[in-house]
């Protein structure tokens, strides 16, 4: 699948002539249940949820939670700068201090490149049937970390820097902070990715590496190796010196990809590399992402690639004990949609 990326997606999409965007005040209305005790309103949707009836259409379904997710970013708008608004498209709301103008260009992007991506995906994306897709570009990093922080464990650990994640979080978002519109854009490719895969129970690497390789199709300069703090050569050793039977054990659980070190960075790489060997094959590949499980790293839908998932490290990193144990992975999994 991912070999024919670049000719589906080409450059960075063109926009529309025509405007998507609008700015967006009033929401049916929602009995809203909060989480106690939090420095942004975060909902308990599970309680939201208990309102929907059975005999509702897909639209009158849809409409719901667009209504719900409309009413949670007026809750945050209220709680920051008056200058934040909410623009809704047709997929799409976004909270954001973006005045109209670029607001549109923003919202032109993610439309364009939605269509991209399901276009690529086929039957992989997930449908649009719970509300539309809510993006919250903060104006500061602060703003950001403060959000985002609310996913995290709170033992006061170091985390990995980010320029934007998605956040499953009951409610599918992606959250970003406010920067020029050419840095934007390509965290918006990755983390929508991450939102239409967000219904399969993938591992970690394979949800990142699916993400990084639709955002390098989308947008070749980002894969030119001149753009990389290190030479291809440095890259390789630096894969060479970190790898193991245990660091390769955090990188199948998805673990490694919270690291704060140079483990977090090769990861990605990691993930990219061993994501595009795998595509070769497009059919198989298909069948192997709707299948695979991170409870085990997809080792029980390796048959659909017709070889052990080990095999995928082999190019990368060479001949090892890359086996995926989960019985021995202790902390658990990561989902990935960092």
């Amino acid at each position: 699948m991912l070999k024919t990326l670049r000719s589906l997606f080409g450059g960075a999409p063109a926009s529309d002539a025509s405007p998507v965007a609008r700015v967006t005040t009033a929401f049916a209305d929602v009995d809203m249940v909060w989480y106690a005790d939090t420095r942004m309103p975060l909902p308990v949707w599970e309680e939201i949820a208990k309102a929907e009836r059975p005999g509702w259409t897909p639209a009158e379904h849809d409409a719901f939670w667009t209504a719900a997710a409309g009413r949670w970013l007026q809750a945050i708008a209220a709680g920051l700068s008056p200058s934040y608004r909410i623009h809704e498209s047709e997929d799409f709301l976004l909270l954001s201090e973006l005045e109209d103008r670029p607001a549109e260009v923003f919202m032109q992007f993610c439309q364009s490149v939605r269509r991209r991506i399901v276009r690529n995906l086929r039957d992989i994306a997930v449908p649009r049937s719970g509300g539309k897709h809510v993006v919250m570009v903060f104006a500061s990093e602060d703003e950001y970390y403060d959000y985002i922080a609310h996913y995290y464990p709170d033992d006061g650990g170091e985390y990995a820097m980010s320029a934007g994640m998605f956040i499953h979080g009951g409610y599918g978002h992606f959250v970003m902070f406010e920067g020029e519109m050419e840095h934007m854009q390509p965290v918006i490719a990755h983390e929508l990715t991450h939102c239409l895969l967000s219904h399969l129970p993938i591992p970690a690497w394979l949800n990142e590496g699916l993400a990084v390789n639709t955002e390098q199709a989308i947008f070749p300069h980002l894969a030119d190796p001149r753009r990389s703090l290190y030479y291809p050569h440095e890259i390789k050793a630096k894969h060479a010196a970190f790898w193991n039977a245990g660091t390769i054990q955090e990188f199948w659980s998805g673990k490694s990809f919270l690291r704060s070190d140079d483990g977090n960075m090769l990861s990605y790489d990691l993930a990219k590399r061993i994501t595009a060997v795998a595509a070769r094959g497009e059919e198989a590949f298909r069948a192997f992402v709707l299948d695979a499980d991170g409870r085990d790293a997809g080792m029980s839908a390796e048959h659909w690639l017709g070889y052990p998932l080990e095999h995928l490290i082999i190019p990368v990193l060479g001949e090892g004990d890359w086996r995926p144990a989960p019985a021995g992975w202790q902390e658990g999994v990561e989902r990935g949609q960092f």
